[in-house]
């Protein structure tokens, strides 16, 4: 069995168990759709037509993703004025899987939506790896800059270990030198006393 069915302006014809790209429709991943707009429905060689549609049939159809056509590129030039303009489109298009034909009682269709259970898993599982990846950062985190400490630290202790002797050296070098204490001019004439000229005349 196959169908004529009318959506977003254009007719396709469609069997059961067909994947069919159409205009975008209003409806999330893995729910169904009703196409009530029905032209006509062959079965070998049974054929119905409407007028112009078929009273009480539709298709029953799920949507497989929402997803998007070939670029289209246009180009818009006018002679002789140096006007050039390019432009890309990607028409909004829905991937349809064909469920199911009914030639009566296509206004009793129920479609159902997707299980939302599905987004609650995975928002769970989404939650569980951020929080994951979280922790690996702040454990990774203190063993950096652990490290950059001890890096510090062991350079400030070779440093201290460089510069003590230097010190040592020097302390030795002015111990071995004594001071020389100068002499000054009240020093000499301490040491050698004066000796007083006698006045009187020898006999």
């Amino acid at each position: 069995m196959y169908a004529v069915v009318k959506t977003g302006g254009k007719q396709y014809r469609v069997e059961k168990e067909d994947v069919v790209l159409v205009e975008k429709l209003n409806a999330n991943d893995g729910d169904q759709v009703v196409l009530d707009k029905v032209l006509m429905i062959g079965e070998g060689k049974k054929v119905t037509f409407g007028n112009p549609m078929i009273n009480d049939a539709a298709v029953m159809a799920q949507v497989v993703r929402q997803t998007r056509g070939p670029k289209i590129t246009m180009i818009y030039k006018r002679r002789r004025k140096n006007s050039r303009r390019k432009q890309g489109h990607k028409q909004d298009l829905t991937l349809l899987k064909i469920i199911d034909i009914a030639e009566t009682g296509g206004t009793k269709l129920t479609p159902k939506k997707a299980v939302a259970k599905s987004t609650d898993t995975k928002a769970k599982i989404d939650t569980k790896a951020k929080t994951d990846t979280k922790a690996k950062t702040v454990a990774t985190k203190p063993k950096v800059t652990n490290s950059k400490v001890e890096t510090k630290v062991k350079a400030a202790v070779t440093k201290s270990t460089d510069t003590k002797p230097k010190a040592e050296t020097k302390s030795k070098t002015v111990a071995t030198k004594p001071k020389e204490k100068k002499v000054t001019g009240e020093a000499k004439t301490k040491a050698a006393p004066k000796i007083k000229k006698s006045t009187t005349k020898d006999k």
